[in-house]
C-alpha cells in the first residue's frame, strides 16, 4: 500500500512540475487572422542558431493562445513579418500578450537569408510593476539614457570613477537580492561599462564578468558579454605572456581536452565550462576568419563535441561542427523537410540517397535560371539511371511556379522553399541559381557545383568513374579468381 502512494505522490508531482514549467501566451490580434506564428528561444548564442518552442495559429477573430515549457527565465521571439517580437517569460506564468500592428515583409525580402526584422518589445496586458518584462525595460531606458549622455565625456576625460557613478546610479533605482536573475541581468549589463574601464587590462575586466560567476546558459546579456569579450581571444591571448603555455599546446595538438586543460591551469579560467566555451567560441569564428587551418579547427571541434564537461557545452560543441562542416566536400549537407509544389507531399534530402543529387536553387522568373532549365531537361533524360536533379524554388507564389513547370514539361524534381529563410542560410544562397553535386552515400561532392551550361557533364562523367571504381573495389569478391592473376 505504501508503495502504491509513493507513486501516486511522483505522479502528482510529476504533473504539477509539468505545470509549474508551462508557460502561456494569449490574446487577440485581428491583423494576423489565420496566420501561423512560430514562438522560438536562441538555443546557442555562439552560432545564433535558435530553437522553436511552439507553433500556433491565430483564428479568423485574430484570437490566439499556445503553451510550451521552459526551465527558467527564457527570452523568446516571434516573428511578425517586418518586426521580430520578444519577450521574457518565467515558467508557470500566463502572458495576455499586445502583438504589433502587422507589416508584411517585401518579396526581396522573403527571399533575403540576412535580412534583419526590426525587434520590438511584446507588450504584456496583465503584468505588475516588478513583472521582469516592465522592470527590465525601465532599466533599459534608465541605463541606456546615462550610458550614452555620459560616454564621449568619459572617453575624453578618462575618468573611470564616472563609469562606476552610472552603476550607483542605477543600483538606486534597480535593487536586486545577490544571485537573483535580475541581479546577473544587470551584472552582465554593466560588464560593458567595465570594459571600457579597463580597455588596457583585458584580464581585470575578465576577472569581475566570468571568473568567480558560473556560466548562465540561459540569459541573453550574459552572452551578449561574452562574445563581446571574447570575440578576439585568440588573438590577444596567444601573444601574451599569461598565454604562451596555451600557445605551445595549441600549436602542437588537435585534442580538444588537452587545449581545454591547458587554458584551465591560467587562474582566470579555472571554470571548466567557462574555459571550453571559450575555446569553441573561438574555434568557431576562427574557422572563418581564414587565421588558422580550417581542417586543424575541424578536428578540434570533432574531438570536442563528445568531451564537453557537460551535456550542454556537448551540444554546442555537436552544433558548431554542422555550422562548418555543412557545405564541406566529404560532409553531409544540410538537411532539409520541404513540400512539392502541390504542398502534397513532403521531402526530405535523405529520400534521394543511393543516387546522385544535382541539387539546385532557382526561382521561375529569373532569366538565368529559365536558361538551364532548358538544359537540366536534357539532362534530367540522360542521366535518369544515376543522378536525381533536384530544384528547391524560391518563387513566392508556388501555384505560379507549378504552373510554369507544368507549362514546360519539365520531368525533374521541383520542391519549394516555404519562404523559410534557413534553408538559404543554410546553403549560402547569394545568387541564382546555384548548384550542388550530392554522392549517393548522402556527402557533399562538389560545393558548388558547375551549372549544367558548365562543364558540369565531363566533371561528373570523371566523378561518377572514380564512384564507381570505388564501389567496385569495396565490393570486390575475397577469393581470388583466375582473373586476378
Amino acid at each position: 500500500m505504501r508503495g502504491i502512494w509513493i507513486v501516486i505522490l511522483l505522479i502528482n508531482w510529476g504533473f504539477t512540475y509539468a505545470q509549474n514549467n508551462t508557460v502561456t501566451l494569449w490574446g487577440n490580434a485581428p491583423g494576423y487572422s489565420n496566420m501561423h506564428l512560430t514562438i522560438e528561444r536562441e538555443s546557442n548564442y555562439i552560432t545564433r542558431s535558435f530553437q522553436d518552442l511552439a507553433t500556433f495559429t491565430v483564428d479568423p477573430k485574430g484570437n490566439f493562445s499556445a503553451s510550451f515549457a521552459v526551465e527558467e527565465i527564457t527570452k523568446i521571439y516571434i516573428s511578425l513579418g517586418e518586426l521580430r517580437g520578444h519577450l521574457y517569460v518565467e515558467p508557470g506564468k500566463t502572458y495576455l500578450v499586445t502583438l504589433p500592428l502587422y507589416r508584411p515583409l517585401k518579396p526581396e525580402d522573403k527571399l533575403n537569408p540576412f535580412f534583419t526584422p526590426g525587434s520590438v518589445v511584446l507588450g504584456v496586458q496583465n503584468s505588475s510593476p516588478q513583472e521582469i518584462n516592465r522592470k527590465t525595460t525601465a532599466f533599459e531606458e534608465k541605463y541606456n539614457y546615462l550610458f550614452n549622455k555620459n560616454i564621449k565625456r568619459i572617453i575624453l576625460t578618462g575618468n573611470k570613477k564616472d563609469l562606476f557613478k552610472i552603476i550607483d546610479e542605477i543600483d538606486v533605482e534597480f535593487p536586486a537580492e545577490n544571485g537573483s536573475w535580475f541581479y546577473y541581468y544587470k551584472h552582465f549589463k554593466y560588464q560593458n561599462l567595465y570594459e571600457y574601464a579597463y580597455s588596457s587590462k583585458p584580464r581585470r575586466a575578465i576577472h569581475n564578468g566570468f571568473s568567480t560567476i558560473p556560466v548562465l546558459y540561459n540569459l541573453d546579456t550574459y552572452w551578449a558579454s561574452f562574445n563581446r569579450q571574447f570575440n578576439h581571444f585568440f588573438h590577444y591571448y596567444l601573444s601574451s605572456k599569461e598565454g604562451q603555455s596555451f600557445k605551445n599546446t595549441w600549436n602542437k595538438s588537435e585534442s580538444f581536452k588537452l587545449i581545454t586543460r591547458s587554458l584551465s591551469q591560467d587562474t582566470l579560467f579555472k571554470n571548466r565550462e567557462l574555459a571550453e566555451l571559450i575555446i569553441l567560441k573561438n574555434l568557431y569564428t576562427g574557422y572563418f576568419s581564414n587565421k588558422y587551418s580550417k581542417l586543424k579547427i575541424t578536428n578540434i571541434v570533432k574531438s570536442a563535441k563528445d568531451s564537453c564537461v557537460n551535456d550542454e557545452n556537448n551540444r554546442i560543441a555537436s552544433e558548431i561542427l554542422d555550422k562548418i562542416t555543412k557545405l564541406n566536400i566529404g560532409e553531409a549537407p544540410p538537411a532539409f523537410e520541404l513540400e512539392n509544389l502541390s504542398g502534397s507531399k513532403t521531402i526530405v534530402l535523405q529520400d534521394y540517397k543511393g543516387k546522385f543529387v544535382y541539387l539546385n536553387f532557382a526561382n521561375t522568373k529569373n532569366y538565368a535560371c529559365k536558361k538551364d532549365f532548358q538544359v537540366l531537361e536534357q539532362m534530367a533524360q540522360t542521366y535518369k539511371k544515376d543522378m536525381e536533379i533536384v530544384t528547391i524554388l524560391t518563387d513566392e507564389d508556388p501555384d505560379e511556379a507549378m504552373e510554369y513547370v507544368k507549362n514546360n514539361k519539365f520531368s525533374w524534381h521541383f520542391l519549394h522553399f516555404g519562404q523559410n529563410a534557413k534553408i538559404l542560410l543554410d546553403y549560402n544562397i547569394k545568387a541564382l541559381p546555384t548548384y550542388y553535386l550530392i554522392n549517393p552515400e548522402g556527402n557533399m561532392v562538389l560545393s558548388p557545383a558547375p551549372s549544367p551550361e558548365e562543364n558540369f557533364a565531363e566533371v561528373f562523367a570523371e566523378i561518377y568513374n572514380n564512384f564507381r571504381r570505388k564501389q567496385l573495389r569495396k565490393n570486390k569478391p575475397k577469393n581470388r579468381t583466375i582473373y586476378d592473376l
